[in-house]
């Protein structure tokens, strides 16, 4: 979503969603780069909303424990929190709450959820245990990796997860959802608006499997809110933002 709130309330309306009995799930990076990122952490007090953690909210929640963690995540997009309490106890334990996949077991199969990658060294149930237990790679790559999406953008074989029917990724940006193997990747890098594929893109379950997508090209307050990028990041290194900067 990057803050494109107002686009999923559009993606919404043209998929006929139902709050009252429909379930939708973010695959991560809620915040971060686009123009109404508080709006989209308040998602998650919506009872048709469950979302995975994405490397963007983890930088969130790393960003108090050093400036430089701190600069790193304003170079990723953290600008957006210029006048946003982001270290308040009651938004980080939100994050902290958030999984790192999920396990859906539906009428048209098992799928799973889970933001960047699958771990190349496990099966579907071998890495919710690992992400679980926080053993070897599986979280790091479970947030960061591209690894299956520059394979699948090359054109090489298709990857086959075993123990899952359908993996449902985000993270690296593809002009159009597109399944390789068992894998689909489903984002159209909505926030960025000057691309002309840019779209937001979900996947519907039931009662069948259909794609629906929404155009961001050119989207007035996206493009309104990266104008400002350089003047908003300005002012949080001064410290002009009323916003405490992490202890050094």
């Amino acid at each position: 979503l990057h803050g494109m709130a107002h686009a999923l309330e559009r993606l919404l309306e043209l998929a006929g969603f139902d709050a009252g009995r429909d379930l939708l799930w973010s695959l991560g990076d809620l915040v971060d780069r686009g123009p109404f990122c508080a709006r989209c952490l308040a998602l998650l007090d919506e009872p048709w909303f469950r979302a995975l953690r994405g490397n963007h909210e983890q930088l969130m929640l790393d960003a108090p424990a050093s400036e430089n963690v701190w600069l790193q995540w304003l170079a990723n997009g953290g600008d957006w929190a210029v006048d946003f309490p982001w270290d308040a106890p009651e938004i980080r334990a939100r994050l902290e709450a958030l999984p790192w996949a999920a396990d859906l077991r539906t009428a048209v199969g098992r799928i799973g959820l889970v933001h960047a990658d699958v771990d190349w060294n496990c099966d579907w149930p071998e890495l919710l245990t690992a992400l679980e237990r926080a053993t070897g790679l599986s979280r790091y790559v479970a947030l960061w990796s591209r690894r299956s999406a520059i394979r699948a953008m090359r054109g090489l074989p298709g990857r086959q997860v075993p123990g899952v029917d359908l993996v449902l990724l985000g993270h690296s940006i593809v002009e159009s959802s597109f399944r390789w193997g068992n894998l689909q990747f489903l984002d159209t890098g909505a926030v960025a608006c000057d691309d002309p594929t840019a779209a937001l893109t979900m996947l519907e379950i039931h009662p069948a499997l259909q794609l629906w997508s929404v155009p961001t090209a050119g989207d007035p307050a996206a493009s309104l809110w990266r104008s400002g990028l350089n003047a908003r990041r300005s002012a949080v290194v001064r410290g002009q933002s009323g916003r405490r900067r992490p202890p050094p």
